[in-house]
């Protein structure tokens, strides 16, 4: 037990399980979404099954719970714009390359920068925008294509749900630290699951169909991964530098177009994406060095 702990405090493990749960989430997202004709479903199943993977890890941690009503008002808050991403990009993953929906994900970063500047008045420092600016090239350079732009409705609906986790993350910025973090992350999976349910309102016998169909085990891994995911990236950015540890945890959107042009055959402008994602890793470097 005490070994555990010891090791779930150590940033460098933080980081490793972090990535790897992350790509590992990511392409069994797709494999368990893409040919449903049910997302709400499927985004529910993958909420709940995320929100248990996280209380695995909360024995670890001192329970600690915040009856602030404010807080409370503001995790709310977060957890319908948590709920909105969920949905939208259960959409989008389906119907876009796991490579390209990872690469655009990373817009969050740059929406989190302009609220920053606007709503906390942070100041305006040239690294943070050139850092923002190599982010939006390298998206625009994924989808420039003989002098023109090719962009679909999945993609907008890509970088509309990297601004609505964006404006969860400002929202709830800090309130991890008043919860028992496993919890918390529990929390934010199981919540949305709730909201998304009350708006599909399907039968819970539907939901265990699409469950128990050729699929359930994709479910099952990308679920079980998603809430040590956010357990571990919350952890390993609390435990080491940010401006270390953010260009670490980046390496994920190169390291999902490496597996997934293997794993789901994305080969199209293969080079282009890599290139694309060593550009946005450097870009997230530089808005928090």
């Amino acid at each position: 037990m005490e070994l555990i702990k010891i090791i779930l405090n150590s940033w460098q493990f933080n980081v490793i399980a972090a990535v790897v749960s992350a790509v590992l989430y990511v392409q069994y997202y797709k494999l368990a979404v893409k040919d449903t004709e049910r997302e709400g479903m499927a985004t529910i199943i993958l909420e709940f099954i995320g929100g248990i993977g996280a209380l695995i890890l909360m024995p670890f941690f001192v329970f600690k719970f915040s009856f602030d009503l404010k807080v409370v008002a503001l995790f709310i808050l977060a957890n319908i714009f948590y709920t909105l991403n969920d949905r939208i990009k259960t959409i989008a993953r389906k119907n876009l390359e796991v490579s390209i929906f990872s690469i655009i994900d990373q817009l969050s970063k740059v929406f989190l920068i302009m609220y920053g500047i606007i709503l906390f008045h942070n100041p305006i420092i040239a690294t943070k925008l050139i850092g923002g600016t190599l982010i939006i090239l390298g998206n625009i350079a994924l989808f420039y294509h003989k002098k023109k732009f090719i962009i679909n409705k999945y993609v907008l609906l890509s970088v509309f749900a990297s601004f609505l986790m964006a404006t969860a993350l400002i929202i709830d910025v800090d309130i991890s630290k008043r919860f028992n973090l496993p919890f918390y992350v529990m929390l934010t999976l199981i919540i949305p699951a709730i909201f998304n349910y009350a708006i599909e309102r399907c039968p819970i016998k539907d939901i265990t169909n699409e469950f128990n169909s050729n699929r359930k085990k994709y479910y099952i891994i990308s679920g079980l991964v998603s809430g040590p995911m956010i357990f571990f990236t919350i952890r390993s950015l609390q435990l080491g530098q940010v401006a270390f540890i953010a260009p670490l945890l980046a390496t994920t959107v190169l390291l999902n177009v490496l597996v997934a042009s293997v794993m789901h055959k994305e080969k199209t402008n293969l080079i282009r994406k890599i290139a694309v994602a060593i550009i946005i890793i450097i870009g997230i470097y530089l808005t928090v060095v």
